[in-house]
């Protein structure tokens, strides 16, 4: 019922975990997410976990950073990836200088000079829960007590018009539709997307984003594994989230050469987490969700970061915009080594006044597989997107607060 590769992953991801010591404040729990690579020549090379991360907050609109120094969405599957995409480029840089003796167990270049995982090397994500959205909404109703079912029941919210994103739990009979984050009506307004659209979104246009694209062909996740899923509804959340992941996107066309629409495996995990708030249950009768985020790059010089609000702990206000008090994962950082990496790999050079938004727009076919998604009449042609406003920023460590201040 359970692989035993499958749980011998999420135990060694389970011990990752613990090995950074995280503590948590009483009474909270987080959600832990990872994403590893597995290769099918399994008895030389080993699983290697290149990404994990804990949370379960992010940014409300009015707390955006114009400068990209803070991390919009701070869920655990989102930081997972962002870790695995610092990972990807990390991974180049290390190919660059490990001279011709070294060589990437994981990755290998191609004649077109992009990257793609070595043949028979796939990648795969592990949740200790169900993603928030589409994919864990049957699974939530099931665990409403009576009063909660009879209120939601009653509620009447107005017609959804057609690809426009529901707010959180909002409409939460309908299946299939975009979701915004949080799930709480009474919690501020966000422009993120629920977890399992995000997993969606990156089913299509690959884990590596448009800024990676300059360096990798698409990368897909093989395989997702969820915990805390009781066995008698692995029948009903399996075709959920298959629906959700996948399913409703069945109709999407004119995907570039390249792209597609990939289809995981989805298991589930019987290992428990142990700062799930099933186990926080046990420990507190009073159960909030922890503020803050934990993220760990594998072979990084610094992998181990704690954010909180989208920022490095203990960072102070007027220090949030110095390169060496970036969140490892922000925007501008990303964009700081990606520039980095397109000197190693010798691409041709870009205006040091181009921002991040140009830069992404300027990598032409994830923009069309993009479009063939996200553009009016496509299936996710609702997702709302932050766009320029919010990624004109470049590299520069002199960047300045244009946005409002989220620490206050």
């Amino acid at each position: 019922m359970f692989s035993d590769e499958d749980t011998t992953l999420v135990h060694a991801v389970q011990k990752q975990y613990a090995s950074l010591n995280l503590k948590l404040p009483t009474g909270t729990f987080t959600i832990l997410a990872a994403i590893a690579l597995i290769s099918s020549d399994s008895l030389t090379i080993q699983p290697k976990i290149i990404g994990l991360a804990t949370g379960c907050k992010c940014l409300p609109k009015d707390k955006l950073p114009l400068q990209g120094e803070a991390v919009h969405d701070s869920h655990a599957e989102v930081l997972a990836r962002r870790c695995a995409i610092r990972w990807l480029i990390e991974e180049i840089g290390r190919a660059a200088s490990g001279g011709s003796h070294w060589r990437s167990a994981w990755i290998t270049k191609m004649a077109d000079d992009r990257y793609r995982l070595k043949y028979g090397v796939y990648m795969i994500m592990y949740i200790s829960t169900l993603p928030c959205g589409d994919a864990s909404m049957r699974f939530l109703a099931t665990f409403q007590d009576e009063e909660m079912a009879a209120l939601k029941d009653s509620a009447v919210f107005p017609p959804l018009a057609p690809n426009v994103a529901s707010r959180g739990r909002d409409n939460y009979s309908l299946f299939g539709v975009l979701r915004t984050k949080p799930g709480r009506a009474d919690s501020p307004q966000t422009l993120s997307l629920s977890c399992s659209d995000k997993i969606a979104r990156w089913n299509v246009l690959g884990i590596q984003g448009a800024l990676v694209s300059a360096f990798f062909h698409p990368i897909y996740l093989k395989k997702i594994i969820i915990g805390e899923v009781p066995l008698d509804l692995h029948d009903v959340v399996k075709a959920d989230c298959e629906r959700a992941f996948w399913g409703r996107l069945q109709e999407i066309d004119g995907l570039p050469e390249g792209y597609k629409l990939s289809r995981p495996e989805v298991q589930f995990t019987s290992v428990g987490f142990i700062h799930s708030r099933s186990a926080q249950e046990h420990s507190s009768s009073t159960q909030r969700s922890c503020n803050e985020s934990m993220t760990w790059v594998a072979d990084s010089a610094s992998p181990h970061e704690v954010l909180i609000n989208g920022l490095k702990r203990g960072v102070s206000p007027k220090h949030r915009y110095k390169t060496i008090f970036w969140p490892r994962l922000s925007k501008v950082s990303l964009f700081h080594l990606y520039r980095k990496t397109r000197s190693i790999e010798n691409l041709p050079l870009e205006s040091d006044i181009m921002t991040y938004y140009q830069a992404k727009e300027s990598m032409t076919q994830y923009q069309v597989a993009k479009n063939c998604l996200l553009g009016e009449g496509r299936p996710f042609s609702g997702w709302i997107r932050s766009g320029a406003r919010w990624e004109n920023f470049g590299t520069s460590s002199d960047n300045r607060q244009q946005s409002t201040d989220i620490t206050n």
